[in-house]
């Protein structure tokens, strides 16, 4: 029985809605823009190295034989009331969207006692691990296998004091002055601690980012331990 999970709840389990097929997956389209020079073949290219959102329509229906409306009621109010939330298929449940549902649904009555509707949602352009477990990085020099196909963008959390160099494979952060502990958060570009006081100040240099296949983590200084979240991606 094919369905998702989105919101916390479960199309099928919950809402007893039949899904028509898999939905088609898109692939996000890259932000590379193009300038036209007259007298010169071809076109320059400014690649951002960043994707948009993209769409996926997954075609469902719902029967209910004592009071289809106020199904059709509980259903609206779950789609629309998740926000953005994770978006897991049953027959890929091991990765992720981020996902909501910003469009209108069209609810079409086609039996006494039953609905066809398309569920539309916007999603993030990549797909996600559902497990996305802390990892332990107790020395310099650990290799880490990014088992996506893009970059991921992790959170870091360096334990430690003083003045501390990180290194992955060929970038290099610097860190001044730290006490205990400091977050290097790759998702929302920001440095900071447990207390969550802006530590920006403190931070030389670009934020992590983890290549698919082997990345080497090195550090200097004082430096008792990392701990790493990954956030694999696929596109």
């Amino acid at each position: 029985m094919l369905s998702f999970d989105f919101g916390g709840k479960n199309s099928w389990d919950n809402f007893g809605i039949l899904i028509a097929g898999r939905p088609d997956i898109p692939s996000p389209k890259r932000r590379v823009n193009t300038i036209n020079i007259p007298g010169r073949d071809s076109d320059l290219r400014f690649d951002e190295n960043t994707y948009d959102d993209i769409i996926l329509t997954v075609e469902c229906s719902v029967k209910d034989t004592h009071n289809l409306p106020d199904k059709i009621d509980d259903i609206k109010a779950w789609l629309f009331t998740a926000g953005e939330s994770d978006l897991i298929f049953s027959f890929q449940p091991d990765k992720k969207y981020i996902a909501q549902v910003v469009n209108a649904i069209d609810f079409k009555q086609v039996y006494k006692y039953f609905s066809e509707f398309p569920v539309i949602f916007n999603c993030r352009p990549f797909k996600y691990a559902v497990e996305n477990d802390m990892m332990n990085i107790i020395s310099s020099g650990t290799a880490v296998m990014n088992p996506g196909t893009v970059e991921s963008e992790p959170v870091m959390n360096i334990y430690g004091s003083g003045d501390i160099v990180l290194k992955v494979n060929d970038e290099q952060i610097s860190f001044k002055g730290v006490t205990e502990k400091i977050i290097v958060n790759s998702v929302i570009q920001d440095c900071y601690d447990d207390a969550g006081n802006n530590l920006n100040a403190k931070m030389a240099g670009e934020f992590l980012k983890l290549k698919p296949g082997e990345n080497i983590i090195e550090w200097s200084g004082d430096v008792v331990k990392a701990e790493l979240l990954p956030n694999w991606r696929w596109l």
